[in-house]
Parts: structure tokens; sequence; C-alpha cells
């Protein structure tokens, strides 16, 4: 069977290793982007649209596929808005969600946090945690939402305190056994690899951890 897939967030860290590996994956046969800015990805099987993901109007009719994958986000630093963080880290996926679902996209994968809590006093986590729930609440068939640590790589954009942070991480992150394994770095490519194992065979779990999806990804 071939799939068809519709990626927002495509042109962040882990959103542009994922159309890349979609692209390399014979089980998809379309892969169509919604973003605000043209991305540097091109492949035969590429459709790319320029949107406003905030407005339904302007992506609605291309929102239609098999799957789809959320992988948009900010950060404190960039968003220092409490209003606008929100909207971003839980408005936007939930809209672009329901107008999936309306379309007919019976499975969600969406990355979110280790540690998302609705319940959480952390404004990060707690965004996170209520995104999920409101995803989980429109009905999906399938509705999946991976939570990685600290994920590595080189963003485009500097973010200093993160680019630090990372440095000590690395060095902790042989420390972090048993149950702290989850809170070792996880690379890009690797949230990228479980998202679509997940997409094509589902899984047994609706949030999956950092330490399982290095597991999945290899699978």
């Amino acid at each position: 069977m071939k799939y068809s897939a519709v990626v927002i967030g495509a042109t962040g860290l882990t959103g542009s290793k994922l159309v890349e590996l979609l692209f390399e994956n014979e089980q998809y046969e379309r892969v169509i982007t919604l973003s605000r800015k043209r991305t540097k990805l091109n492949h035969r099987k590429h459709e790319s649209h320029i949107v406003d993901l905030f407005d339904p109007t302007t992506y609605a009719e291309f929102l239609k596929a098999d799957h789809l994958f959320i992988c948009t986000g900010t950060t404190q630093a960039k968003t220092p808005e409490k209003e606008k963080y929100y909207r971003i880290e839980h408005d936007l996926p939930v809209q672009v969600a329901q107008v999936a679902l309306e379309n007919g996209v019976k499975k969600v994968i969406a990355i979110s946090a280790l540690g998302a809590d609705p319940e959480s006093r952390f404004m990060y986590n707690r965004g996170k945690g209520e995104m999920e729930r409101d995803i989980e609440k429109l009905g999906f068939q399938e509705a999946y939402f991976v939570q990685p640590a600290l994920i590595g790589g080189e963003r485009e954009e500097q973010r200093k305190f993160e680019s630090a942070w990372k440095k000590f991480q690395k060095l902790i992150d042989p420390l972090l056994i048993g149950y702290l394994k989850k809170y070792r770095t996880i690379e890009p490519e690797t949230i990228a690899q479980s998202m679509i194992y997940i997409a094509v065979n589902g899984y047994e779990k609706f949030r999956i951890e950092s330490d399982e999806l290095k597991v999945i990804a290899f699978y």
C-alpha cells in the first residue's frame, strides 16, 4: 500500500529530516508540506504550499492525505510573549489537526515533549500536554504523540542557551542510566525515523517517550 503524507513544520530541524526520509521511503508516494516560507527541499514526490497556518482558509484544500505529521514548535526565548507562545505550541497544531480530521485524515503523529502534562506548573510542559489532550479529544482513528528529550543537531537560527546546554548534555548523557536514560539527547533523524515507523505500522502506545523512540527507529 502506498501512502500520502502532510507535514507541517517541514522547515524545522526535525521536520526537514522527516521530509527527507519520507522522500526515501518507498511506501510514500506523495509528500505535501505546508509552511509560511519556501522549503529548500526538492523531490518528485514533493508538493509544497506557502500558507498561513493560523488561517485554515489558506491551507484547507491542501490538507488531504493518509497521515498528518505535526513538527511545529518554538521556544520561550524566541517567542517570549505568553499568548503568542501558546498559539504556536497549542492552538496551531490543534487547529491544523481539526482541519485534517474534517478532510478525512485518519492518523496524526505529533511531536510533543518529554514531561508533557496539562497539569504541569511549567508553561512548556503544560502547553505540550494540553496540545496532546486536545488533539486526542478530536477523535482521530489513531493519534500518536512522540515525546523527545533534548533534540541534538544544529539549527539554522542561533539559540545560544540551547547550544550551550547541548554541550553540557553531551557530557552527562553517559551518566543517565536506568530510568534516567530517557533524558539523554536524541537526534532529529531518530525522531523522524520512529515517526514514520509509527505512522505505517501503528504502535501499542499513543504517547512514546524519548528512550523508546530510539528503539523504534531501528525496527
